[in-house]
């Protein structure tokens, strides 16, 4: 990030319980903050973290014009100057996929959209992959009845039906946990989690509510010009249990051909060729004189 966009403000959130970080490393470059959160999957966790990027830089006083977040297994597929030049040049307040989430447009079907958002969840505990799949068919009850909710996709979890606070005024949307949005769209969320501490903890137990929570609260303001498009490539065909695909050299013709800013995910650890490749994209597709053009 900092070797394509020098002049970006990059604040790392890492879970306390994951990987140690270089933090030497990191503390030379500058513009680069590390903080250390409690990580999760599928629950508040993320939204949590990403409003703590926006506390740090309310707190510091750093203006930014574009809040843009990505995930450790992201990288880059445009050249940065290139992919901001798009935003700035847009008009527009922010980029992120978005739809009604029982309108004719929505991704998912109605079924998944009740389980996670028309529900109160509690998470008993994790699960293996094994115990994932050896459970699954426990969620049958699901289609038995109207009351509970059994999931194992992010560990077993429970849910009870409860009465939500969508409205008019508040209509259910859904989208991408990915996003990048002005600043002015940034203090609105700041703003209305301030305001409406009841939304935000119903919220807080739904499932997967980083997919949700930003499109609903921003849409539902109906004052900002939004393009539907995440400017993110992943691959969600034959998820296994909401990860998307790990990405591979036959991926990349499409990965490059999509448009997108960044795409994940990427496994360093296995295919580290790859990154070889997309920095010598980079290059050659680099504006000349910016940075990134050898």
């Amino acid at each position: 990030m900092k070797r394509y966009s020098p002049d970006s403000i990059v604040h790392i959130s890492h879970d306390v319980n994951g990987a140690p970080l270089d933090l030497a490393e990191l503390r030379t470059l500058p513009d680069v903050v590390v903080q250390y959160h409690e990580g999760g999957y599928g629950d508040f966790s993320h939204v949590d973290r990403y409003m703590a990027a926006v506390d740090w830089l309310n707190g510091e006083g750093v203006q930014v014009d574009w809040l843009v977040n990505i995930t450790g297994q992201d990288y880059p597929i445009r050249p940065l100057d290139q992919a901001e030049a798009e935003l700035i040049d847009s008009g527009a307040d922010g980029f992120m996929e978005y739809w009604d989430a029982f309108g004719p447009e929505s991704h998912w079907p109605r079924s998944r959209v009740r389980s996670r958002y028309h529900f109160q969840h509690r998470r008993l505990g994790g699960l293996s992959p094994r115990a994932k799949k050896l459970l699954r068919p426990v969620q049958a009850v699901n289609r038995l009845q109207p009351l509970m909710r059994v999931h194992v996709s992010y560990g077993l979890v429970v849910g009870r039906r409860a009465r939500t606070p969508f409205g008019p005024d508040l209509r259910l949307h859904g989208g991408s946990a990915f996003s990048s949005l002005t600043w002015p769209v940034v203090a609105y969320l700041r703003e209305y989690f301030d305001r409406r501490p009841d939304v935000v903890d119903y919220f807080r137990h739904c499932l997967s509510p980083v997919e949700a929570v930003f499109q609903t609260i921003v849409c539902s303001a109906d004052r900002f010009n939004l393009v539907p498009d995440c400017k993110r490539y992943f691959d969600f065909r034959n998820s296994a249990f909401n990860h998307p695909k790990s990405l591979t050299a036959d991926d990349l013709p499409r990965v490059l051909a999509s448009g997108a800013h960044f795409a994940r995910k990427f496994d360093y650890e296995r295919h580290p060729e790859l990154l070889d490749v997309l920095d010598a994209h980079l290059a050659a597709a680099a504006t000349p004189g910016q940075p990134g053009q050898r």
